[in-house]
């Protein structure tokens, strides 16, 4: 993906999320998607190897949300 195609998605997940309703699903992404809790499962390193991908969903939004356009 060239630099003018990353910004462009940039934009897109900052008008998705910038919304009051967005905020409202980004809120809940990071509540169920384990963002602000550990991801780690005692003993069961797939659940936490499965944790762990859903938790970098929601921190590849927030890269995208926060960087300068």
């Amino acid at each position: 993906m060239n630099e003018k195609d990353l910004k462009q998605l940039s934009i897109n997940y900052k008008t998705t999320f910038g919304s009051e309703s967005g905020e409202l699903v980004l809120k809940d992404l990071k509540k169920r998607c384990s963002f602000e809790t550990t991801t780690f499962v005692q003993g069961d390193s797939h659940d936490t190897a499965f944790r762990e991908g859903q938790r970098a969903v929601v921190l590849l939004s927030l890269i995208h949300i926060s960087e300068p356009t």
